[in-house]
Order: structure tokens, then sequence, then C-alpha cells
């Protein structure tokens, strides 16, 4: 069992380390960006390289690791910590690592503490991670972002790439005065991010699902 677990806990160092690439690869702006940057040239990026970047990942981090949904199974008290939730936090973990080494200032120190300090800690969770309900996340609406998801690589490739879109398109809410964005501009903010979400809830399940399928 121990060395299941030092294998996966490997495979998920490697796709941390493919994810900077990754975003190294990504026309991600260094300064913040109007949604319509997000969505208009970011989003189709993206989509454009999806099929040889889900490929990417099966190349460089091979197959995923864990002990089988029977074994894993029988044992109890997962809560939050199911792949898709775990997961979903790594990716936000290495954007925002990324984002330390490359945006504004960059701050090697800070990045390297957070990469040790938090993502180093759910990798380890990861490593030895049991089946539970991601569906946990979901919100009560009658949107319906309509995502699939056929394998774990197609699944994180969307979990991961919408949580840059997410990011993207929230950092010039942070870091730029609202008050002087206009009412529609606002309003298409809002419509996105609801959907977005929605994505980013949809993947957090396929995660768990294609996760435990063998």
């Amino acid at each position: 069992m121990d060395l299941i677990i030092e294998r996966s806990r490997e495979y998920f160092v490697r796709l941390v380390e493919y994810s900077k690439q990754l975003l190294d690869r990504l026309p991600i702006e260094r300064e913040p960006q109007p949604l319509a940057y997000a969505l208009g040239l970011l989003q189709p990026a993206i989509q454009a390289v999806k099929k040889q970047e889900i490929e990417e990942i099966q190349r460089i981090c091979g197959p995923k690791v864990s002990r089988g949904y029977a074994a894993a199974k029988a044992t109890t008290g997962v809560g939050l910590n199911s792949v898709g939730m775990l997961t979903d936090r790594l990716t936000i973990l290495i954007m925002k690592e990324w984002c330390l080494r490359n945006k504004g200032v960059p701050d090697p120190v800070r990045a390297d503490r957070l990469y040790k300090d938090q993502t180093l800690d759910i990798i380890e969770w990861l490593a030895g991670v049991r089946p539970g309900s991601s569906s946990l996340n979901t919100k009560i609406t009658g949107i319906v972002a309509n995502t699939s998801a056929d394998r774990w690589e197609e699944a994180y490739y969307g979990l991961f790439t919408t949580n840059i879109i997410l990011w993207e398109s929230q950092e010039v809410l942070y870091m730029k005065d609202i008050s002087k964005l206009p009412a529609v501009e606002l309003r298409d903010y809002v419509k996105w991010f609801s959907f977005g979400n929605i994505m980013r809830n949809e993947y957090i399940q396929w995660c768990e699902v294609t996760f435990w399928k063998h």
C-alpha cells in the first residue's frame, strides 16, 4: 500500500509540473485584462490545444495511480477531501503560484513557500484519496454547462482550464476600481461567473467519476 501511495504522490507532482508548463504556453497577460480577453482570446486558445494537451498529460504523467475503488472505498470518512474537491484546490494553488512568479512584481520566495506548505499538502491527500461525493459542491440552479469527460486527463484539463479562465476574468475586479466599469460589462461578468462556476462544479464531479473508472 505504501508503494502505491508513493507512486500516486509522484504522479501528482508530475501533474503539477505539467500544469505550470501549460500556463507558460498559454497567452496569459501579465496585467489584469477585461472580460473580453479571457473569453475572446484565452478561452479559444485553451480549446484549440485541448486534444494535444490531454495527450501530453498522459505522456508526461503516465497512467494515474490509485489503490482502486474497492480497496479505497473500504475506509470511510472522506468529507470534502474527495478527488474532485482536492483537484479543484490543487489547480487554484498552481495558478496562484504561477502568478506569484510571473505577474506584477514576482515573488519567488512566496511562491516557493506556497508550493511547499500548501501544494505538497494537497498532493499528500490526493496520494491516499478515497472515493467521495464531489457533488456536495453542486449549486441549486437551473443553469447547465453540459460539460463531459470520458477519462481523468480530460476531466483534469477541463477543471484546470476553467479555473484559469475564472482566475483571469476575476483579476480585473480585484485589481481595478470596478465602480468605473460600465454597467453592461458588470452584467457580463455576473453572467459569466454564474456559468463559469457551474462549469467548474461539473468538472469537479467529472474528476471524481473518471478518477475511479478503470
